[in-house]
């Protein structure tokens, strides 16, 4: 599967590098990153309210999802028998490009020349809206953050909140352009007028565009529903006004009941955003019936593949239970040093480390699997006990077996590996490794500049602790 013209992710380290150097971008994210953190603390703390313990919780959540993927096919059959018994359309997408495929015919066969989206990331996979735009049918974000990046010509930096990567200063430029009025400089005091100004615009759009499209956070197998998940009310919009409503979703949202709805949304609101439940929780079933005051006249879910169903029996099965909160990104020092678009893809931190190798292919994305520093703060956050950084491990593990990795790097693991393997020889040079590195110290324990490896403190300092190995100080400890 090919990346596409938009994402290069085997160029992140280039893209890290601009984007640690971008002042206005470090200042947005350094003041994200402790609301979302907080937030998601609260979130979890308020379970105890109702008497649940979070990691029961999250065990009840990952057993959901496993069994859920242990019979996929069973589901995504009863999924379509029961959806199309409520009068909606089922159809299935191998790719993206079936995804713009399909969307486009929809969309042509009914005369649609505008579609209101609401946030779907499968339609990021797809470069939708390229697609459309493309055969002349105009695409709309109407969530306020993927509205305001769609203004910019850009992707969502977050699957959550998109435009976290924007300052206000920038979105009033934007806006002030689009909506054809004098710039302005704006506070954060002018935040719920600037919300009401893209408001006013965008209900234009909900009321003249023919076509809907959504995403689902689950699809409920026993009703044949969609259950979306939104803190603003686009969602609604998108879904009830448009005589067309189309859902674009991956095959693993599946879900059996409702009932094991209910248990992961008990954790999805608290790990995206903190909340004990978002401000709209829709369960999208069938057609508008005799009687409905809304509702489309034609539903029709895709159902998407896109390299998921090679996961299934995987080493890489676990990164299916995703149930796409953002809390891995959320608190990944890695992703709020650089944010989302450093990582080139539809997916960014931890989770996007993962999925956009799975997706795109490994020899794509060769630095994402490296694109962390091992602390587990994005397994020990994750809803669904997905062991992202074991995940991570096996991806470098796999460019290895698979000669991806580059020649002098392999040589020198070859050459660790032969060192390791003979004890008297590896402590031998370890006494001659840290006695030079002690050597380059300065008066206060730190090498300013690590001359064989330039790059260990191009940008930080390396304190060095002690002039004797570990083997050295442990021996010594020994002793009486």
């Amino acid at each position: 599967m090919a990346l596409g013209k938009h994402s290069q992710a085997m160029h992140f380290q280039a893209r890290a590098g601009e984007k640690i150097r971008n002042p206005v971008l470090q200042a947005a994210l350094q003041k994200a990153r402790p609301l979302f953190v907080g937030k998601r603390v609260k979130g979890i703390a308020s379970l105890a309210e109702d008497a649940l313990d979070f990691e029961q919780l999250r065990t009840a959540a990952k057993n959901i999802r496993n069994r859920t993927l242990a019979d996929l096919d069973v589901w995504l059959d009863i999924f379509e028998a029961r959806a199309t018994a409520s009068g909606a359309e089922v159809l299935w997408a191998r790719d993206g490009a079936e995804v713009s495929r399909l969307v486009v015919d929809i969309a042509r066969r009914h005369g649609v020349t505008k579609v209101a989206k609401s946030k779907s990331m499968l339609s990021e996979e797809a470069h939708l809206n390229e697609a459309l735009a493309e055969a002349g049918i105009r695409p709309v974000e109407t969530d306020l953050g993927e509205y305001i990046v769609q203004l910019a010509g850009e992707t969502p930096s977050h699957i959550i909140a998109p435009a976290v990567h924007k300052t206000i200063a920038e979105v009033e430029a934007l806006f002030a352009k689009e909506h054809g009025r004098p710039l302005e400089t704006r506070t954060s005091a002018d935040i719920p007028a600037m919300a009401r100004e893209a408001r006013a615009v965008l209900r234009q759009h909900f009321l003249s565009a023919e076509m809907g499209i959504s995403g689902a956070n689950f699809l409920i197998a026993e009703t044949g529903s969609a259950a979306l998940v939104t803190n603003e009310g686009n969602g609604r919009m998108v879904t009830t006004l448009p005589k067309i409503h189309v859902v674009i979703t991956g095959i693993e949202k599946i879900v059996p009941t409702l009932e094991d709805l209910a248990t992961l949304m008990r954790l999805l609101p608290r790990s995206a955003t903190g909340q004990s439940i978002s401000n709209y929780v829709s369960l999208l079933t069938g057609t508008k019936r005799k009687g409905d005051q809304d509702g489309p006249e034609k539903t029709v879910f895709i159902l998407v593949d896109n390299g998921r169903a090679n996961l299934l029996g995987s080493d890489y099965q676990d990164m299916l239970r995703c149930i796409r909160c953002g809390a891995c990104m959320n608190h990944c020092p890695v992703y709020f040093s650089l944010g989302g678009h450093a990582y080139g893809w539809v997916y960014p931190g931890p989770m996007g480390s993962v999925l956009t190798p799975l997706y795109t292919g490994l020899e794509n994305a060769l630095d994402l699997p490296h694109a962390s520093t091992g602390c587990n703060q994005c397994g020990s956050v994750c809803p669904v006990a997905i062991p992202l950084p074991d995940l991570m491990h096996r991806l470098r593990e796999e460019q290895h077996e698979r000669g991806l990795r580059p020649w002098s790097e392999r040589l020198a693991l070859k050459a660790w590996a032969w060192i390791a393997g003979k004890p008297a020889l590896y402590r031998w040079l370890a006494r001659r490794v840290v006695r030079y590195l002690n050597w380059l110290a300065d008066g206060s324990g730190r090498i300013r500049i690590l001359g064989l490896a330039p790059a260990w403190t191009a940008g930080r300092d390396l304190p060095v602790s002690s002039s004797r190995t570990f083997h050295e100080l442990y021996s010594a400890r020994k002793k009486p």
